[in-house]
């Protein structure tokens, strides 16, 4: 809003009532302006501008004719906003006690206020770190704003009157553009960086002469939903974006009342049809109605900082939300929320088949959690190999849950309703392996069952086995392997006619099969019949994205096991995030349970999280790189600092310490935490 006192312009000398033309021209020519006000020094009655003044000196028979003045003159208070009314030319001001303070022409502040106007608009932009370019009907750059040259990289009078769509490679979407049409959500490249924004059609007399583009950085976008710089009264573009995330944003006033609703809307969660039913709404009639977390909300106003928390609603769809309390004056004036679905992560849950053995114990159930694209390809890539029967090798590292994914293909495939076998290769004393696998008749060896036994393959019988390990298997069983998968049967210890079987394999290992072959300690023949169709699991050092939704996964596991309630703060979110995980899922599952177990209070803290992860906290821990593969350059170098800095904090009180260790500016420094510790420090 524009108030009048910032448009308002010193009032010229007065001229008397009784002036004459002569006098008004020279008081005019005097004061060097183009408008004379009539009156006394306490009231205004009426003025006169340069061409009426013109007018008369022409028309009147003598300059000492008086002068006529106008009198449709506005009085406002210099506080109100400014409007604009019809059959007023001139405006003048007055403060609280009534004493002239300025005036304006209605010409004149119509200019003026859409200055102001345009540079709040644009100061409002640059705060949302939004960049705005306006062009002609040409393409040419005839306008943009400082964040658009800082996003850019270039100096803006380099910028202006060049051809856009050349500087954006963007000559469709600005065809488009100047044709008419709007386009929301547009990836562009300009200068090696990633910017995403709507462009729009500028239209003069209903036609188009232009266009204009709101933009952002794709980083800025990413930092702003971690953070949850949430920015009020975000205009319908920057509402499109939201939507594209995902997520829904709650805010929600000190009474516990809706006032906004942003985002994707999921009907499915709020059991409503539209946001018009939520806003307004107090949560804590909601969280009774099992409809909305509630606790997020109480938890972020009692522990006065961001609050995570998961929780499966009435609709029986899984929430992460995290919560942020805004402050206001020393007291908290809302809460954001960010309400994420999290109920695919659990798509894949599934309940293992009975395990071989005396006790017939049912296994716990397991579930692929995981958000990364690496996994997501990985997943796409096991349902299509789970629709046919070839033999399939799971390679990774131990604990990166090759059995679940085993597990996973057998689900979902056409064996879902037969046996699933699991085998540790290495568990089964290598004198009774053969057995096992292949089973025994009557009278075989001492001790064996007088009615013989059934082996492994033969209870996987239409379903699918599971080897685990399979490096570990002796040489001699690796031959007796090797003819079940080329002949489809088995001849069990001691007898003399072979058993049919069909059975699906799937074979596991971590170790490096390739060279075993080279050092003969594998069959050649066998790895070739294994490795029909291999699939590699990356360790989860490879997708730090995956660490949250696991550990909140786990987290909930076992707080529901031990009747706990626990939540991570974001400082230990932040540890588990940068520690290494050298036992992958594994290692990740039984620290959030040492952690459930162990801690005090409500929330594992980042002390909780280094001790258990390093040791004791105030002992200095040397972390080295972990390098076991090929990588980008950059990458490893991103790695590496990322270990030093996360010492650095840890070890130092303050950033400017650590970063006087680390021999860099603290204005680097905190650029470097900015980077690396979305989750913030306290």
């Amino acid at each position: 809003m524009v108030k009048w006192k910032e448009i308002l312009h010193p009032i010229p000398i007065l001229a008397a009532r009784d002036c004459t033309i002569r006098q008004a021209i020279q008081r005019c020519q005097h004061a060097q302006e183009k408008i004379l006000f009539i009156g006394d020094g306490q009231t205004i009655v009426g003025y006169v501008d340069e061409s009426y003044l013109l007018r008369q000196a022409a028309d009147a028979s003598s300059l000492d004719d008086p002068v006529v003045y106008c009198e449709n003159i506005l009085v406002v208070e210099e506080e109100a906003v400014v409007e604009f009314y019809h059959n007023i030319s001139v405006v003048l001001g007055k403060d609280l006690s009534g004493r002239y303070i300025g005036f304006t022409t209605i010409e004149r502040a119509r200019h003026e206020a859409t200055g102001l106007k345009l540079n709040q608009l644009e100061q409002i932009f640059d705060g949302a770190g939004i960049g705005i370019v306006t062009t002609d009907e040409q393409s040419r750059i005839t306008f943009l704003n400082e964040q658009a040259a800082e996003i850019f990289g270039m100096p803006q009078d380099v910028l202006l009157y060049r051809k856009y769509e050349t500087l954006l490679s963007a000559e469709k979407q600005m065809n488009a553009v100047l044709s008419g049409k709007q386009l929301v959500s547009v990836s562009n490249y300009f200068n090696s960086r990633h910017i995403i924004g709507n462009f729009s059609p500028l239209y003069q007399s209903g036609q188009v002469v232009g266009s204009v583009h709101l933009f952002y950085l794709q980083e800025h976008l990413e930092e702003a939903v971690r953070e949850l710089k949430f920015v009020r009264n975000l205009n319908e573009d920057l509402q499109a974006i939201y939507t594209s995330a995902n997520e829904q944003i709650v805010v929600v006033n000190e009474h516990g009342v809706v006032i906004r609703l942003s985002g994707t809307f999921s009907r499915e969660f709020w059991l409503v049809h539209g946001p018009e039913a939520v806003i307004g709404q107090s949560i804590y009639e909601l969280g009774q109605q099992g409809i909305f977390p509630t606790d997020i909300v109480t938890n972020c106003c009692r522990q006065k900082q961001k609050v995570m928390h998961v929780q499966t609603m009435k609709s029986g769809r899984k929430i992460w939300a995290v919560g942020v309390p805004v402050w206001q004056r020393k007291r908290i004036e809302k809460v954001v929320i960010v309400l994420r679905d999290i109920t695919e992560l659990n798509e894949y849950q599934m309940e293992h088949a009975d395990d071989f053995g005396p006790e017939n114990e049912k296994q716990p159930m397991k579930s692929l959690i995981y958000r990364s694209k690496a996994m997501e390809t990985i997943v796409d890539q096991v349902k299509m190999i789970a629709e046919v029967n070839s033999t399939v090798l799971l390679l990774g590292e131990s604990g990166v849950g090759k059995e679940v994914f085993a597990q996973t293909i057998h689900d979902h495939s056409l064996r879902r309703d037969k046996p699933f076998i699991r085998v540790n290769c290495g568990a089964i004393p290598e004198n009774l392996i053969e057995s096992e696998f292949f089973g025994y008749e009557s009278g075989a060896f001492t001790g064996a069952d007088r009615k013989g036994r059934a082996g492994l393959f033969e209870a996987a019988h239409e379903g699918t086995i599971f080897l685990d390990e399979v490096a570990e298997l002796p040489m001699n069983l690796q031959v007796k392997l090797l003819r079940v998968l080329q002949e489809k049967e088995v001849r069990r210890v001691g007898g003399t006619h072979s058993i049919p079987v069909d059975v699906r394999v799937i074979a596991a290992t971590n170790k490096d099969l390739k060279q075993k072959v080279r050092e003969q300690t594998f069959r050649e023949d066998l790895y070739y019949r294994l490795h029909v169709i291999p699939v590699r699991i990356p360790p989860l050092r490879e997708r730090a994205i995956d660490i949250i939704p696991l550990s909140l996964y786990f987290l909930e596991q076992f707080s529901t096991m031990y009747g706990k309630e626990k939540q991570l703060s974001r400082q230990a979110v932040e540890v588990l995030e940068t520690y290494q995980w050298p036992g992958n899922v594994r290692e990740l599952q039984n620290v959030i349970e040492r952690l459930v177990v162990t801690t005090r209070g409500l929330f594992v803290e980042e002390k909780d999280a280094l001790a258990t992860l390093y040791g004791e906290t105030d002992e200095e821990q040397t972390i080295e790189p972990m390098i076991m593969h090929i990588r980008p350059l950059k990458d490893a170098l991103e790695q590496v600092e990322n270990e030093l800095l996360s010492l650095a904090l840890r070890k130092y009180e303050t950033a400017s310490d650590a970063a006087r260790v680390l021999g860099v500016s603290e204005a680097t420094m905190s650029r470097k935490i900015k980077k690396y510790f979305p989750f913030g420090r306290e």
